[in-house]
């Protein structure tokens, strides 16, 4: 009997993750996205790293330029996180 019941337990979870379960289907459209986010910020990075090179001036200028770059970055890749959050949850 207890092994019927818990047979019956692991199906119902089994039940519950499969490709089916909306919430599934939310985060695996959720982990595409976060992809494609990453994908995005990734390229302004590097374009706004190769403009930043280009930079003439003082080194403070130079560092500024630089400066601006990584930040973007950092916001970038905390949006896709908390767009990633929203929809799936913590992981």
């Amino acid at each position: 009997m207890r092994c019927f019941i818990l047979s019956v337990f692991f199906l119902f979870l089994l039940f519950q993750c499969t490709k089916t379960n909306p919430s599934y289907e939310a985060c695996e459209r959720a982990d595409l996205d976060y992809l494609a986010c990453s994908l995005v910020v990734y390229q302004s990075y590097a374009f706004c790293s190769e403009r930043s090179s280009s930079v003439t001036g003082s080194s403070e200028v130079k560092a500024a330029a630089k400066f601006q770059c990584d930040a973007e970055r950092l916001v970038g890749s905390y949006l896709c996180e908390d767009i990633k959050k929203k929809t799936c949850g913590t992981k």
